[in-house]
C-alpha cells in the first residue's frame, strides 16, 4: 500500500500541474458553417483527424434582448418533443446559469475524441433514429439555417485516457456549454 500512496502523491502533483496548464489552453477556430438540408456544411474534414477537445457554438441571431430570452427560444427548439428520446443530450440548467450575458457566440457542446473528425461528423449528420449518442444537428429541422462554429484543442498525448478527460472536465467548467451529459 505504501507504493500506491507514493503514486497517489505523484498523481496529485501532476494533476495540479495539469490544472495550471489547462488555464493557459485556448481553442483554435476551425470553421463556421450553416446547417441546411440542401447543402453539406463547409467543414475542412481532412484536417480534423487528431485527438483532442472540440467545442461547438451557435451564433446569436440578434433577435433576443437578453440571455434568458435567447435560452428560452433555443430550449423550445432543442427540447421539441419530435427530438426527445433520440439519443441526444439535453440542456443543463447548471451550465446555463454559468452564463451572465448574451454574447455573439454561445457554447452549446464540448466533447473529447481520439478522432475529432469522426465525432464531429456524427454530431452533425447522425440520423435521429440511430442509437449513437450525438447532437444530430442536421436532423433537427427547427434549427436549419443556424450558424455554427467549430473550435478544437489538439491533445495528442500518450496517456489520453487519463489526461484528456481531466482537461475536458476543466474546460467544461470554464466554458459552460449549454448541452451535454455532464
Amino acid at each position: 500500500m505504501n507504493e500506491i500512496n507514493e503514486i497517489d502523491k505523484e498523481i496529485s502533483i501532476s494533476a495540479k500541474k495539469l490544472e495550471e496548464e489547462v488555464k493557459k489552453l485556448t481553442f483554435e477556430e476551425i470553421c463556421e458553417f450553416n446547417l441546411n438540408k440542401d447543402h453539406i456544411p463547409e467543414i475542412p474534414w481532412g484536417t480534423l483527424n487528431y485527438p483532442g477537445i472540440y467545442l461547438l457554438e451557435i451564433k446569436n441571431d440578434g433577435k433576443s434582448d437578453s440571455l434568458a430570452t435567447w435560452v428560452e427560444n433555443f430550449k423550445s427548439k432543442w427540447e421539441d418533443e419530435k427530438y426527445l428520446k433520440s439519443f441526444t443530450p439535453n440542456l443543463k440548467k447548471k451550465r446555463i446559469v454559468g452564463h451572465s450575458e448574451l454574447t455573439d457566440w454561445i457554447p452549446i457542446y464540448l466533447g473529447k475524441s481520439k478522432r475529432i473528425e469522426g465525432r464531429v461528423h456524427e454530431h452533425i449528420f447522425k440520423e435521429l433514429h440511430k442509437t449513437t449518442f450525438a447532437l444530430k444537428l442536421n436532423a433537427r429541422e427547427n434549427i436549419q439555417n443556424e450558424r455554427f462554429r467549430l473550435k478544437t484543442i489538439k491533445c495528442d498525448v500518450q496517456n489520453y485516457n487519463m489526461i484528456v478527460p481531466a482537461i475536458e472536465a476543466q474546460l467544461r467548467n470554464r466554458v459552460n456549454p449549454l448541452i451535454g451529459k455532464q
